[in-house]
């Protein structure tokens, strides 16, 4: 068992291989050992950490550090004092919310980024909003195209340069983020907040939340259930009380990084992404991969499918991402079929 104390509280992890880093975040449903098959196969290759969050597992169980600001605190901190200065990032359900903004506040720590079960919702306007991150990040590369061509002219980009501008410009600003204070968490304008996280977190047990995952009984049912005991379910309703569905799809449109974003068809906890939210995050994006939802797979694709840990290596290794991204689909059409 190795800890560190972060913020007087202490923080558990475990670590197994050698190699480039990478760091896995669990999700509302356990702790640190569910990673463990995974940890397993990519020892190999990779410097592999898994950690309990606040009020999970081993980890301090202060409530005082339980909100989705504390934890991604936490996940700065753990990786600072650590020396992970670069490292990929796997999330898994909470953990997919909390490394999706981690991520979008400092890109140029997290190389690379996945996110299993991501809480992703349609907010049911997707259709017709403009989001309000993508019209200031196009406003300002306007501006500062301006102001590079010495114009005092306003200058109007296509969406596609003006999407290649903003990046750059929120990449720049990523560069200064070990000495300026982090970006805040999005908020929508003119729209109102939607927040089907708090409703199932805060009237579903952790009990009936794993039942909806594997019976009673199943082997994976009896691993997760050591670590459902120790958790404290104030964290859980903490993570969930500030969540907007409209910011989280803004955040993964605006993360830089190759990221993919994968999901289980049979979730019961979380569900799937429907067409509207993949076209949503997708537009005008070649950083983004999200294959279809795994058929009969749930909330656990580390525990039920023997695939996801090769995914996971074949994604971190690709050194082409953009043909990784036809590679991967065109691979996984045919084995899902």
């Amino acid at each position: 068992m190795s800890a560190i104390t972060i913020d007087g509280e202490l923080v558990h992890y475990e670590v197994l291989g050698r190699g480039r880093p990478v760091v896995l975040v669990h999700g509302w449903i356990g702790g640190w050992r569910y990673w463990v098959p995974a940890m397993q196969f990519l020892q190999s290759k990779f410097r592999v950490y898994a950690l309990d969050l606040f009020g999970f597992g081993d980890s301090g169980k202060n409530p005082a550090k339980y909100s989705v600001e504390h934890q991604i605190d936490m996940l700065a901190d753990f990786t600072q004092s650590l020396g992970l200065t670069k490292t990929a990032v796997v999330g898994h359900g909470l953990g997919a919310l909390l490394t999706a903004e981690f991520a979008r506040r400092y890109p140029d720590r997290v190389p690379r980024l996945m996110l299993v079960s991501a809480p992703l919702y349609d907010t049911g306007d997707l259709d017709q909003r403009s989001p309000a991150a993508r019209k200031i990040m196009q406003q300002t590369a306007s501006r500062n195209h301006a102001d590079a061509m010495g114009s005092d002219a306003p200058t109007i980009l296509s969406p596609g340069s003006a999407m290649r501008a903003a990046l750059a410009a929120y990449a720049a600003q990523g560069r200064v983020a070990e000495q300026a204070p982090a970006a805040p968490t999005l908020r929508r304008f003119e729209a109102p907040v939607f927040n089907p996280l708090a409703e199932m977190l805060e009237t579903t047990s952790l009990d009936v939340l794993l039942g909806r995952c594997f019976r009673r009984g199943e082997q994976n049912y009896e691993k997760l259930s050591l670590d459902v005991a120790k958790t404290d379910q104030r964290a859980l309703h903490a993570s969930a009380s500030t969540f907007d569905a409209g910011p989280m799809l803004d955040t993964l449109w605006l993360l830089t990084m190759p990221t993919m974003v994968l999901h289980g068809a049979a979730d019961k906890v979380i569900e799937p992404p429907n067409e509207e939210i993949l076209r949503y995050v997708t537009q005008e994006k070649d950083n983004l991969l999200m294959p279809p939802p795994i058929p009969n797979i749930g909330h656990f694709p580390m525990l039920e499918d023997e695939r996801f840990p090769r995914l996971v290596a074949d994604f971190l290794e690709a050194s082409d991402f953009t043909g990784q991204v036809v590679s991967i689909k065109e691979r996984w059409r045919r084995r899902t079929r």
